[in-house]
C-alpha cells in the first residue's frame, strides 16, 4: 500500500518557522539522523512544496554523505502552479496539487515540513503519516505546526522514540473516527 508521509522538526510550543539555531541543532543526534534516513529510503519519492524543493534544492544539491545522495538521487515532485523550470534540482517533476491523489496510488512520497501542503493534504484525506520530531525548547515566536486549523485535528499515536538528546520523534496517523 502507498502512502503519503509528512516529516517535520518543531519546538514544544509548536513552532516550525525557522526557530533559532539552538532549538534544533544541540537536539539532532545520530540515531535522529538515521531515523531521517530510513524514512528518506523507504519513500519512492519527495513530494514538496515550491518553497520548500527551493530551499531543500540549495541546501543538498552540493553535499555529499547518505542523506545528501538519497535526496539528490531520488525522484522528486515539487507542487506550483508558478514555477516555469525543476532544473534546479536533478530529477524534479512540476506537478499541479490535484496531481497527488494520483501519484500517491503509485508511490510512497515523503514530503518535509508541515506548511500549507502538509496541512492541505492532511484537511483532504491524503496525509497518512505525519512523523513529528519535537525538541524540549520554547521558541516563544514563529508560526505554529497548526496555526488555527479552524476546527478538530485528530491523531492516533503509533510509534514514539525518545532520543539521548531530550528530542522526542512521534509517528502519528490521521485519526478520521
Amino acid at each position: 500500500m502507498t502512502s503519503i508521509t509528512a516529516q517535520t522538526h518543531a519546538t514544544l510550543d509548536g513552532v516550525i518557522d525557522a526557530p533559532p539555531a539552538d532549538a534544533l541543532l544541540p537536539y539532532m543526534s545520530d540515531a535522529g539522523r538515521q531515523g531521517a534516513l530510513d524514512l528518506a529510503l523507504a519513500a519512492d519519492a519527495l513530494l514538496l512544496a515550491r518553497e520548500t524543493w527551493q530551499g531543500l534544492a540549495r541546501a543538498w544539491r552540493d553535499q555529499t554523505g547518505p542523506m545528501a545522495e538519497r535526496l539528490n538521487a531520488m525522484p522528486k515532485y515539487v507542487v506550483s502552479a508558478t514555477l516555469k523550470s525543476a532544473d534546479e534540482w536533478d530529477h524534479t517533476t512540476i506537478v499541479g496539487y490535484n496531481d497527488i491523489a494520483d501519484l500517491r496510488e503509485r508511490e510512497q512520497l515523503l514530503t518535509y515540513g508541515c506548511g500549507r501542503l502538509a496541512r492541505d493534504l492532511l484537511a483532504d484525506g491524503l496525509l497518512d503519516v505525519l512523523v513529528l520530531s519535537l525538541t524540549p525548547v520554547v521558541a516563544g515566536t514563529g508560526r505554529r505546526l497548526f496555526d488555527d486549523p479552524g476546527h478538530l485535528i485528530r491523531l492516533r499515536l503509533t510509534d514514539s522514540t525518545t532520543f539521548e538528546t531530550g528530542a522526542v520523534r512521534l509517528f502519528l496517523e490521521p485519526d478520521h473516527a
